[in-house]
């Protein structure tokens, strides 16, 4: 709604003649709390029967324990009023004024020529899973008067101040349910390996039964911490798969974690580390040309270390091997032609050193003869 709208329906309100304002008998403001939201309805004094086309209301909410943001309002969709404005602002003592206006034409009956009528939501914005707040429908004026509404008859000329008894303020509150982390004391231990020919990292550990889940770090060598990588929902998965650069280095640890009711985590322990290297990728590009020697050459392999080639008398036989070249920048290599004329078959693989030292080999090239 446009301020100056608003202004202008605020003043009717405040600057009516004497003569033109009466005061109603008692209305009931009525709210209901349900989660964060409450509900706020109105039942007009008993007995009126004016066609009801506007009206104020002005909502306190307050925080009793915990914070808050600022709340919001949201109008019931059966209502037609032209104007429909919630203006909303916090006091000197940290509370929220949620000022309700609605303001329409003489055939437009809020009430709908019932005596009842649901005007909207009003939904807390707590900060933090503990909170309490309270909601409550305060005088218009804010002079400490006792709660009541203005409405105005189709006439655009009769204005009514109804004080709103029995409307009893309701509170809105959440204190999260000790979160059952039994089993989290035990330290999970998690495997990782490497899948032959892929760029895949398969992970496993076992169950944490009270968990919702498990979260998947990765040291990050830089930063000179662990990152999360992967959130896993459901205590019964146990394995997941990843896939990652050829030729690299991981160190990677687990945890299980368990989700309370506002969403927030609690953790377990950290797994143990787990390291693993990939294997290289598959050698491609392998040639052999035979002139006065035979020469063998391939494709670099991205983070190789080095290249193994082997040599066979039979293309599906036993290969032994040939040399092992250290420079991963070499990708060629040189030979002696077989005695007596036989034929040769060659293969060649590239390989890494692994966490453990051990040499880590990739696929071997297509057979070359």
């Amino acid at each position: 709604m446009k301020k100056w709208m608003k202004y202008i329906f605020v003043l009717l309100f405040a600057l009516f003649l004497p003569t033109a304002v009466a005061a109603a008998e008692n209305g009931k403001g009525i709210l209901t709390a349900e989660n964060n939201e409450v509900s706020v309805a109105l039942n007009l004094p008993e007995g009126k029967t004016e066609t009801i086309t506007s009206l104020r209301l002005v909502l306190r909410v307050s925080a009793v324990s915990g914070a808050m943001e600022k709340p919001a309002f949201q109008f019931e969709s059966a209502i037609k009023s032209a104007v429909q404005d919630a203006d909303i602002s916090q006091s000197a003592d940290g509370s929220y004024l949620v000022d309700i206006i609605l303001s329409g034409k003489k055939d437009q009956d809020v009430f709908k020529g019932s005596e009842y009528a649901k005007l909207g939501k009003l939904s807390i914005r707590p900060v933090g899973s503990e909170y309490e707040a309270k909601v409550e429908i305060a005088d218009i004026w804010g002079d400490g008067s006792a709660p009541s509404v203005k409405y105005m008859d189709g006439s655009g000329v009769n204005e009514m101040t109804a004080p709103l008894a029995d409307t009893a303020a309701v509170t809105v509150k959440n204190k999260p349910a000790p979160v059952d982390i039994s089993d989290f004391g035990k330290k999970l231990k998690l495997k990782t390996r490497g899948k032959k020919g892929s760029r895949s990292i398969v992970f496993e550990w076992e169950k944490i039964e009270s968990s919702d889940g498990y979260v998947l770090y990765e040291y990050d060598a830089k930063s000179k911490s662990y990152k999360e990588i992967k959130t896993i929902n459901g205590a019964a998965v146990t394995a997941f798969s990843k896939k990652f650069k050829y030729a690299s280095k991981h160190t990677f640890c687990l945890r299980a974690f368990k989700r309370a009711a506002d969403g927030s985590k609690t953790y377990g322990q950290y797994s143990s580390e787990a390291k693993v290297t990939l294997a290289p990728a598959k050698v491609k590009g392998f040639s052999v040309k035979k002139t006065s020697k035979v020469k063998l050459s391939w494709k670099k392999v991205d983070g190789a270390k080095g290249y193994q080639i082997y040599a066979g008398t039979k293309k599906n036989g036993k290969y032994k091997l040939l040399k092992t070249i250290k420079k991963a920048k070499t990708t060629k290599l040189t030979i002696k032609k077989p005695k007596n004329g036989k034929t040769r078959y060659y293969k060649v693989r590239a390989y890494v050193t692994g966490n453990n030292g051990k040499k880590k080999y990739g696929e071997f090239s297509a057979v070359k003869k």
